[in-house]
């Protein structure tokens, strides 16, 4: 989602250093989301094995046989991890089908180069405005409603602001709201923790912007979170 100029701030090449991220994603058992083809395709996978000596790694099968046959029919998959809450991206180029420990896997390159991409720098992207994304907020207290909808403004790997047009929660710098629900459209419902880290008011009105940062994200939301990212661009792209 970077810029060209703009990731090569973020992108390794060294050997070294790509082989010691992808080994610490393998050891971790880190989730790893390929994206293919020109629409929002995907195969969830794992690094099972790294062979430095041969340039080669095993991904693990994907579990839809049809959507396994389109990957290895792409030219390319690309690649999106969150290992400790840093985002990696790389390529898979070369991608056949093998037999590893008597199961089906992935055989790809180990790639030449990968982005490392600290939570701060997440590209953000706003949400749909004809068709707002709500998220739901639960609040303690025995005197407040049980949850409160507010309305998703933007959104990255990294956090997301919301709007509160009646300013019904009063959000403050530093609270924290646990287990709130974003129904991303076409994808799933991503359950998170928010940690509110500034407040803003509405131009014009009594309600409040709140921008949030994720608190012990799952990987396998972040995923989620990536993916919806992709399908806006790829909307986006396809008005242009």
């Amino acid at each position: 989602m970077l810029g060209q100029d703009d990731d090569e701030k973020y992108r390794i090449y060294a050997e070294a250093g790509i082989l010691s991220i992808l080994r610490s994603m393998m050891r971790n058992n880190s989730l790893v989301t390929c994206n293919f083809g020109h629409s929002d395709s995907h195969i969830l996978t794992t690094v099972i094995d790294v062979d430095a000596e041969q340039g080669e790694m095993v991904l693990d099968y994907g579990a839809d046989e049809v959507v396994n046959q389109q990957a290895l029919k792409a030219n390319k998959l690309n690649a999106v991890a969150f290992p400790d809450h840093v985002k990696i991206q790389f390529v898979c180029e070369g991608i056949e089908k093998i037999q590893f420990e008597e199961h089906p896997a992935f055989l790809t390159r180990i790639p030449e180069t990968l982005l490392r991409i600290q939570r701060r720098e997440f590209y953000r992207v706003d949400t749909p405005r004809t068709i707002p994304i709500k998220c739901v907020i639960p609040l303690p207290g025995e005197d407040s409603p049980a949850t409160i909808e507010v309305l998703l403004h933007d959104i990255s790997c990294g956090g997301m602001a919301v709007i509160d047009a009646q300013s019904r929660i009063k959000f403050e710098p530093g609270a924290i709201y646990r287990d709130c629900q974003v129904a991303l459209s076409g994808i799933g419902t991503a359950k998170v923790n928010l940690q509110v880290q500034h407040v803003s008011q509405i131009p014009h009105g009594n309600g409040q912007r709140a921008r949030c940062v994720y608190i012990d994200p799952q990987e396998s939301v972040l995923s989620m979170i990536q993916r919806y990212i992709n399908k806006l661009e790829l909307e986006r792209k396809r008005k242009q």
